[in-house]
């Protein structure tokens, strides 16, 4: 039941973060227009640069759910199978920690974004810790996407990436 609900929660993810890829093509678009028509669209730069991050952070968990982040297995596939989900376990748990210290970093510097009113540097002015959320919300869902797959190894599960990136394989 968690299992459905969390990939339900990151492909919704993995959409909005395609949606702040087509966002980004909306706007150099409509700055070239803006250009050719001798004018400028005022922090257009600075939304096609949040809607990178956007794109970036909200992606991550979809990404490592479907087993699209880069894996080197040189090492790994010449070892015991025993041997080799001991390294794995120790791997996530390890990029667990990291990114569970990233976690609270990051919904911790939009809190005081939003805890002190700070706003924008551009001609636009608006409050900072809206662009911060999506990095605050995307490294959150990666962390309970590693999370999920580190108690699925420890249980004696295939993690979802692996599952994925197999089904991927045979498409």
């Amino acid at each position: 039941m968690l299992s459905k609900v969390l990939d339900r929660l990151f492909t919704w993810s993995g959409y909005l973060a395609g949606i702040f890829l087509v966002l980004i093509g909306i706007l150099v678009v409509a700055q070239i227009i803006a250009r050719m028509l001798n004018t400028q669209i005022p922090s257009v730069d600075e939304f096609a640069g949040y809607s990178l991050a956007a794109s970036s952070f909200l992606g991550l968990a979809y990404s490592f759910r479907s087993g699209s982040h880069i894996r080197v297995t040189l090492i790994t596939d010449k070892l015991s199978q025993p041997v080799q989900r001991v390294v794995l376990i120790l791997v996530l748990l390890f990029a667990l920690t990291m990114i569970s210290i990233w976690s609270y970093n990051a919904i911790y510097l939009v809190y005081e974004s939003w805890l002190f009113n700070e706003v924008s540097t551009g001609i636009i002015k608006y409050p900072i810790w809206i662009p911060q959320i999506s990095m605050g919300i995307g490294v959150v869902l990666f962390c309970l996407a590693l999370l999920e797959d580190l108690i699925r190894v420890v249980t004696g599960k295939t993690p979802n990436f692996e599952k994925n990136q197999e089904r991927m394989a045979e498409d």
